[in-house]
């Protein structure tokens, strides 16, 4: 639907300060994703830590002339073509447009929560629907605040059934929701632990998660407890259509067959009865897949119909991946989903990667998409334009009809994967970022294994998510300016894919133990501060060449480094004076502070851009008075130096757990390490980083009274089942893990490490699970924290962390 700029104010109840006349068709919050400029309404919406109106200048030199705002700024007077609409609470106002929009549109709207499974329940309720409607659905997981409304605005004209989802994680979110959402038939799916802590029960939160159906005609769920305690929320009026094989169910179901690939399932509705093959044998796949065929059989669609739909489910790939490739390459597999929203969302996660390297994309026909074609790829070539591409192939006889709207210089076209597979050369990829991007039907993953780095199934996952939510936890702790530890790999989740999020979300300075770690983060387009906290007088020039700051802990190398300046003719160099109050590890003493003002007495080609010093026990309150003592000293020693300079110095001592346990001495600057990748010294509830996984080889019986591995440690009490996993002291594992001392994660439950651990696998005693080959193995991440393993082997979390081997293939991934 279009609307004028006045249209728009009169909804949202704003003040519009007109400029040129402007059609609306596109809203957005995000300055990097706009691309019908002249279309397009911003949001400028300020969150903790950014403040869109901060890129207003920007977004109207690039053709965007209609803006929501909360904030006038005099800088915006010289945009004479501007509209602005200013209101009091820009969210608010998104969602009231969104609530408007959703009251106007003809769609029949499902509105889908509960704790677990809604993303994928919407997934394959769409894929369901649409061979009989034209379906919308909500992108990736837009089912926040935010995402609803931006959900909402997407819905089409022509669209016939939209799928909306809505999450919430405390209270007073969901009736925002339901105001904006209204919808007509309400899906309840699995509840879950997700956000309980921040509710007083489990009570409360289906109470809360209720509020999304009070004007909706018919809910679907599972029948049990959970759907009727919901049900006593809710108005006499909405129906429940409920599944399962208790009496309240109208839906019966009952499980015939399960085997390792697929489940049989007899469904009796009324006086129909009908067989569902599954394709998926787990609980929680029955559970998502019943949801979804409820809403079908609700609509009419025939058993027949639903049998052979439900027969083709696709799995959902619930994640963006970024994995290395081959040749230097950076992969950037999302087979999500397959819509122009998707896509163009993949590309902006394609902008932020190393900015040396090409970029490429990887394109499938979009499937089911109601849009005109013609449109929708000219539309999509356009897209690959403006974000610089230099090597498009396009897959599927759609885009090789339309392919004279594709002008990248370098573009290839083919009618199918296995066409790309037998023409395309692997040697044609080298130093690229390459988006892979296509529907399900087009097998994209084969591509992603010809271009990806090999490896064993061992690996371990970054999830970026996770990061920034921790990186968002200590920024809400302090208004002081935020550094942030990438050495040692990042903890081993990797230094320039940990550095290129950490720009992107603008920290202020990267810290890094060697120079050689700060010329890498350079060369892969890292354009933020770095300090080097260990410089060694033959990395000098580099160091200078490359603008990496040093650490400066004694005066010979403060000499020396600025001789080196001197010869390469560089005046003011930032460089950080470390002072030492306690560590007794490096550092200026306080006796020493006579001789290093002696040095400044006369013009300098370095200037101190921060003094700082390390605490040695602020994690544990036991410390407390010596870390307090500490603080007092740096204080005591900054205010001196300080005394001789006219301009402004940074201090700084903090460090992740000094940030939470001493906020009155943020000062200027803090220092974010091991925070930064979930772990707390305030039990905060951070989100675990990294996942170390590897997958079940292989299983033997074994009777009772047999040693297993090496040196013949171990042995069964009992007739055991023992599995071989891929993983072993060379990974990174441990070996003093070994006999029961750790265990693993496997089917939801725990399962000791037996036997000597091995340089390359270990065993573990699966007994108690009825895992098979393939099953996934968590050695560290959500089941089991890293913290557990550090304390089981009298170590901290770092070593666990770094000590992974660097042959582990690292995967990232963002939701």
């Amino acid at each position: 639907m279009m609307y004028s700029i006045e249209e728009i104010a009169r909804v949202i109840r704003g003040d519009l300060k007109k400029g040129c006349p402007v059609t609306i068709s596109e809203y957005g919050i995000d300055s990097r994703s706009v691309i019908y400029a002249d279309q397009t309404l911003f949001f400028a919406l300020k969150g903790q830590n950014h403040d869109a109106h901060d890129y207003i200048l920007s977004l109207y030199e690039n053709g965007v002339r209609a803006f929501v705002i909360h904030e006038y700024r005099s800088e915006f007077d010289r945009l004479t073509e501007a509209n602005f609409i200013r209101v009091d609470d820009v969210l608010s106002a998104l969602q009231q447009l969104a609530a408007h929009y959703r009251q106007q549109s003809k769609a029949e709207i499902i509105g889908i929560t509960g704790s677990n499974g809604k993303t994928i329940v919407k997934e394959w309720l769409s894929q369901l629907l649409m061979e009989n409607y034209r379906v919308y659905r909500s992108p990736r997981s837009y089912n926040s605040q935010v995402g609803v409304p931006l959900s909402l605005l997407g819905i089409e004209e022509e669209t016939e059934i939209a799928v909306i989802e809505a999450g919430i994680s405390q209270k007073g979110e969901m009736q925002r929701l339901e105001q904006m959402i209204r919808p007509d038939i309400g899906l309840f799916t699995h509840i879950g632990e997700a956000h309980d802590e921040n509710f007083t029960s489990t009570e409360e939160k289906l109470t809360e998660k209720a509020k999304l159906f009070t004007s909706c005609k018919t809910l679907v769920g599972q029948a049990g407890e959970v759907l009727k305690f919901i049900k006593k929320q809710l108005p006499d009026r909405v129906r429940l259509f409920l599944w399962g094989d208790s009496p309240e169910a109208i839906v019966k179901t009952e499980t015939l067959d399960i085997d390792a690939k697929s489940r049989q399932v007899r469904i009796t509705h009324g006086n129909i009865s009908f067989l569902l093959t599954i394709p998926f044998p787990d609980a929680a796949s029955f559970e998502n897949t019943m949801n979804a065929v409820c809403v079908l059989l609700l609509k009419g669609i025939q058993p027949s119909s639903i049998t052979r739909l439900v027969k083709h489910l696709s799995s959902i790939a619930m994640r963006m991946e970024i994995k290395e490739g081959i040749n230097n390459c950076i992969l950037i597999n999302d087979y999500y989903n397959s819509d122009p929203a998707s896509f163009q969302l993949a590309l902006n996660s394609l902008s932020i990667q190393d900015p040396h390297k090409e970029r490429v994309v990887i394109l499938s026909d979009f499937m089911d998409i109601s849009e005109d074609k013609q449109t929708l790829y000219k539309s999509i070539a356009m897209l690959l334009q403006q974000a610089k591409i230099s090597c498009f192939i396009g897959i599927g006889k759609e885009l090789r009809e339309y392919q004279h709207y594709f002008t990248v210089d370098n573009s290839r076209f083919y009618e199918n994967t296995e066409q790309f597979l037998k023409q395309e050369n692997r040697n044609n990829f080298k130093n690229q970022v390459i988006l892979i991007k296509g529907a399900r039907r087009f097998q994209f993953e084969f591509i992603a294994g010809f271009l990806q780095k090999q490896s064993h199934g061992t690996i371990l996952e970054v999830d970026l998510d996770a990061m920034v939510h921790n990186l968002n936890y200590f920024r809400s702790l302090t208004s002081a300016k935020l550094a942030v530890m990438v050495k040692a790999f990042s903890y081993g989740s990797g230094s320039k894919e940990i550095a290129s999020l950490l720009q992107y979300h603008r920290v202020d300075y990267l810290m890094v133990a060697f120079a050689d770690e700060g010329i890498e983060l350079r060369a892969a387009g890292i354009t933020l501060p770095i300090a080097v906290m260990n410089p060694e007088r033959e990395a000098f020039d580099n160091m200078i060449t490359f603008g990496l700051e040093p650490e400066i802990y004694a005066l010979d190398i403060l000499e020396d480094f600025e001789k080196a300046l001197g010869k390469h003719g560089i005046k003011h160099f930032p460089v950080h004076v470390k002072l030492n109050t306690g560590m007794n590890r490096s550092g200026f003493d306080e006796k020493d502070l006579p001789e290093l003002l002696r040095f400044f007495n006369r013009p300098r080609t370095v200037y101190i851009r921060s003094l700082f010093s390390h605490l040695a026990g602020s994690d544990e309150s036991i410390h407390d008075e010596f870390t307090l003592n500490q603080i007092h000293l740096f204080e005591n020693m900054t205010t001196t130096i300080q005394a001789h300079f006219n301009y402004k110095i940074w201090r700084h001592i903090l460090n992740s757990a000094g940030i939470e346990r001493f906020p009155q001495y943020h000062f200027d600057m803090v220092r974010l390490g091991i925070g930064l990748h979930g772990i707390s010294s305030d039990h905060a509830l951070l989100r675990p980083v990294s996942t170390f996984k590897t997958h079940i080889s292989s299983i033997r019986e074994v009777p009772t009274g047999q040693s297993i591995g090496y040196g013949r440690k171990s042995y069964t009490d009992r007739p055991s089942r023992i599995a071989v996993i891929p993983v072993g002291y060379a990974d990174g594992l441990n070996r003093h893990l070994s006999n029961r001392v750790g265990e693993v994660y496997v089917k939801g439950k725990k399962a000791p490490i037996i036997g000597n651990i091995c340089m390359d696998t270990c065993m573990i005693d699966i007994t108690d699970t009825d895992a098979l080959v393939g099953e996934e193995v968590e050695i560290f991440g959500k089941h089991i924290p890293v913290t557990e393993i550090a304390d089981k082997l009298g170590t901290i979390p770092y070593e666990i962390l770094t000590g992974v081997s660097s042959r582990v293939k690292r995967v990232y991934y963002k939701e």
